[in-house]
């Protein structure tokens, strides 16, 4: 091969890899982490700034460590049971409603077995910090929520 082609092909392969390097960059710019696991690290900075002792502290998020998990695999069951719906909703034919209809007995029965998870957990949490760092961490949180524009309904 003559050279020209050669250094053709190098600054074709040269501006390639700058290409790809510049589409990483703008594709983390444009995509940060997962939002739960931004919403994760938001909460555990909360309870930093509450100034806990460190026995609580560390009580604390491990209560939340624990809940995340939790939380995680139920989303995971969640996802699932929406997938079956879509799923059975794809199939070709017509649709047998009972069956529909038990799918999604299925998805608002892990939904419910969701929410009490979140009911007991902000309440366990609420008792190991107390009234007052309770009170404080609720109202940080909201703050926090608020400002991502991520406000829970009235």
């Amino acid at each position: 091969m003559k050279l020209y082609p050669k250094r053709l092909l190098i600054l074709f392969s040269v501006a390639l890899n700058i290409g790809f390097v510049i589409m990483a960059i703008v594709m983390m710019v444009h995509h940060p982490a997962a939002s739960h696991n931004r919403s994760y690290r938001a909460i555990l900075d909360i309870v930093g700034q509450l100034n806990l002792p460190t026995g609580q502290e560390q009580t604390v998020v491990s209560t939340i460590r624990q809940f995340k998990g939790m939380l995680d695999k139920h989303h995971q069951e969640v996802k699932a049971a929406r997938g079956n719906i879509i799923r059975f909703l794809a199939s070709p034919g017509p649709v047998d409603r009972n069956q529909l209809h038990r799918l999604t007995e299925v998805l608002e029965s892990k939904e419910k077995i969701n929410n009490e998870a979140f009911e007991r957990h902000f309440l366990e949490l609420r008792n190991q910090l107390g009234n007052e760092k309770g009170a404080q961490f609720f109202t940080l949180l909201l703050a926090d929520l608020e400002a991502k524009g991520q406000s829970p309904h009235p």
